[in-house]
């Protein structure tokens, strides 16, 4: 099994990465389905989790609506692979309309899907 350098991973996730949290950031919940696996699962740590990317989005869509419009800022990425993934762990801080500014991080492993890779698994919490 192929391991990747962490410039390779970066190199692979980070672009897929940025538009995919654009999407995110924008709300644009039929792109962000997109971007997950359909037997994609979602975990919110220590709270819940989701199975299939349709009920992930739904997740998320209503998460968004209780924090309203918000902007993230990712920092401490490190990008990691191996094989068919591709991981992402960071921290992230977003500016919410309604919650003030959320605070936590997250992990998510791509898996390769044809020539492009999708979100197998997302696991975040809120740590303020």
């Amino acid at each position: 099994m192929a391991s990747y350098t962490a410039q390779q991973a970066e190199a692979a996730l980070k672009p897929q990465f940025e538009v995919y949290g654009k999407a995110v950031d924008d709300e644009k919940w039929d792109v962000v389905e997109g971007f997950y696996h359909p037997n994609g699962v979602l975990v919110h740590k220590d709270k819940e989790s989701v199975y299939g990317n349709k009920a992930i989005t739904a997740y998320l869509a209503k998460f968004a609506e209780g924090t309203g419009k918000s902007v993230a800022t990712i920092s401490n990425a490190k990008y990691e692979g191996a094989g068919d993934y591709l991981i992402i762990t960071a921290d992230f801080s977003a500016v919410t309309e309604k919650a003030g500014t959320v605070n936590g991080k997250f992990l998510q492993i791509w898996k390769k899907e044809g020539d492009r890779h999708l979100v197998y698994h997302d696991e975040f919490e809120v740590t303020a």
